[in-house]
Formats: C-alpha cells, structure tokens, sequence
C-alpha cells in the first residue's frame, strides 16, 4: 500500500471525513487527501495571523518588545489564560504570538489580528502570497459567538458556560460554514502557508526564527505528533471546534528530513454532545486517527 492508501485507511477507520496535505521539504514530494476541499480551521487560522505579524515585525511596522496593555474588552471565552487575568497587565507582542500559538489563547490571538489591522488584513495577505483557498473573516470572539444563539451571545462567560451544560452549540450557522463566509482554508493551502514560513518566503534572519521557534514551542500534541518518537520536534499549530479536529505544521525526522502535514477534520460531535463517556471515546479515536497519520508520515520518510 502507498502513503496515500495508509492514510486514507486510517480515515476511513476513525469514522470521519478529512483533508490532508502532505509535503516532503527536501524531495518536494507531496501527497494529498481530499487536499483542495476547503474545511473550518479552527484555532489553525492562527498560522495565517502570525505569518502576517512576521512580515509586519520584519518591515519594522511592529517590534516584539512593545507592551500592549490588556483591557477587558479584549477578553475572549475558549482556550487561553489572558481572559483570567486582570486587566492592566502588559504583555509584550512577543509574549501574545506565543501564547496565541503555543496554548492557543483566545484573547492574544484578538489582540494580535486587531494589531496586524484585522481579519481581512490576513486574508488578504494571504491572498497576495497565492493562498487563494484561504479565508479569515472573523476574530476568535466573532467565531466563537456563531456557536450560540443570538441571545446567548453577549452573555457572560458563566452564563453561556450554564447554557452550555443543557444545550447543543449552535451547528448551522457560519462558525460551521465551509465557504469563504467562514475561517477556512484546504489542507494544501496550510500546507503552503507552513512551507512559505519555513522556507523564509516570508521572512528570513531573526524575524522568521522567532516566528519558527514559537511553533516549536507548542504544548498542544495529542494529534500530529501523538505517536512520534520521543524527541521529534514538531513545530505545528493544533484546532478545535465543534466536530472539526486539526493540526498543520512541519516535522523534523533528522537534520536533512523535513515533512509538512496538514490534517483538517470533521466527524459528527452532536451525536455525542450530551454523552460524557462517548464523547471521550470519540475524542480519543479522531485524536488518535491523527496521531496515526503523523506516524504514517514519519515512519515513510525515516526510510
């Protein structure tokens, strides 16, 4: 069996739909699943936001030092610690990429697209590097608000939290759309986003180390690198919502074996929702899944 079987098997195994977009650096090799369908990103989008921040900080328009002060109309409900903190406190550019990427903090990452000039400015940057087939149209707050009803939106995190304990999200509207209304993009887009990145495409010398060094740093890797070998670095960027499940970036198996992996994924969580058990069993599986291709990937290229 190809790659591309194994990884289609392991698909097909976990009971969902996915795209995946698979680069080798150094051969140029590149294989794909469902590679050009065009899928929620999830927290992923915060690829596009740093590769613009990047470019931003390289042509001196922003400086990682600068501190930027916390207010509490900035803070966003999901992943990240930002909103927990009292407003005031000062953290520097620097410090919101790393926390946007590496614990995908919600807030940071708000407070990164406003400073870079909005959701738009990224799309449309990312449509000036060739990236087409990918769309950003809102901030974490705007996409987490489409997975409640309209009255539940401008609710307090507590409030929406109790509704949220008797209620499904909200899984027609546009948080879950797959046009270009919504945060998406197809696995090969990522794909050449990661590659633009780590190539220096977009920025080169201390600019796109810091950027680089960040991705390393992630906490988040029960996907992608869930059954790598200890000591694998993985510079990636994971994404949660509703039934999608992600995770892009590019694994270094030695000094001269570099492979880009994009996995967009999308499985049916309403059908576990309000099953505690099932639902970790169904996490557990999708997640696994992933792991799987990022071992698929991994043992290919090692020989």
């Amino acid at each position: 069996m190809t790659l591309q079987d194994d990884i289609q098997a392991a698909i097909q195994a976990a009971d969902m739909e996915a795209g995946v977009s698979v680069w080798h650096i150094e051969s140029g090799e590149q294989i794909d699943v469902d590679g050009d369908s065009l899928y929620p990103m999830a927290s992923v989008f915060k690829i596009p936001v740093l590769a613009l921040a990047g470019k931003q900080i390289q042509e001196g328009k922003l400086k990682l030092d600068d501190r930027i002060a916390l207010k509490d109309e900035d803070k966003s409900i999901g992943s990240g610690i930002l909103q927990s903190l009292e407003a005031g406190v000062t953290p520097t550019f620097r410090d919101l990429l790393t926390l946007m990427i590496i614990i995908s903090d919600n807030t940071a990452t708000d407070m990164n697209v406003a400073l870079v000039g909005g959701p738009l400015a990224v799309e449309g940057y990312m449509h000036e590097l060739g990236l087409s087939d990918i769309y950003l149209k809102m901030d974490c707050k705007n996409l987490l608000k489409g997975l409640f009803p309209p009255e539940i939106q401008d609710k307090s995190p507590e409030e929406i939290e109790e509704w949220s304990n008797t209620h499904d999200v909200v899984r027609d509207g546009v948080t879950f759309s797959r046009g270009p209304d919504n945060n998406v993009s197809s696995a090969k887009a990522m794909s050449k986003l990661v590659h633009m990145l780590y190539s220096g495409d977009i920025v080169q010398g201390e600019a796109k180390d810091e950027m680089m060094n960040i991705m390393y740093k992630q906490t988040l890797n029960q996907r992608l690198p869930r059954f790598l070998p200890e000591g694998v670095a993985f510079a990636h960027k994971t994404g949660t919502i509703g039934g999608h499940y992600n995770d892009s970036g590019v694994m270094t198996i030695n000094d001269n074996n570099h492979v880009i992996v994009t996995v967009y994924t999308s499985w049916d969580a309403a059908a576990v929702w309000n099953d505690p058990v099932g639902r970790y069993q169904r996490v557990f599986q999708v997640e696994s899944a992933i792991g799987k291709i990022g071992r698929l990937v991994y043992d290919h290229y090692l020989g």
